[in-house]
């Protein structure tokens, strides 16, 4: 049995674009709070240790990076449905798939950009 997902019309993206930019702000300002953004950092930073990158994911040192990824997550939600629902034609667990690995890759070019810093 396959999935087909949720059938959006223009409209419905719109809405979804806007949600994201509230939940971007909100996500970034309650950096401290959000689960979501500390697991993108812990799973974009294992595989850049092994390319030589330290980059910072704990403490303080990593207020810049967790705030940069906690701005940029709730972007990806609008534009990715689109990709998952009406380009590949794929179900929801696809769409978690493709949510999950491309934050995981802006979650490390975030901490490659920030490295030095």
């Amino acid at each position: 049995m396959r999935d087909k997902g949720i059938e959006m019309s223009w409209r419905g993206y719109l809405v979804l674009a806007l949600m994201s930019v509230g939940l971007a702000v909100v996500s970034m300002f309650f950096w401290m709070i959000n689960p979501v953004t500390a697991l993108l950092l812990f799973l974009a930073a294992p595989p850049l240790r092994l390319f030589g990158y330290h980059p910072p994911v704990e403490g303080w040192s990593a207020l810049g990076s967790v705030m940069y990824v906690g701005a940029l997550w709730p972007l990806t939600l609008a534009p990715l449905h689109w990709l998952n629902f009406r380009v590949l034609r794929r179900g929801k667990w696809s769409y978690a798939g493709v949510l999950l690995l491309a934050n995981v890759i802006v979650a490390a070019l975030v901490l490659i950009a920030r490295e030095g810093s």
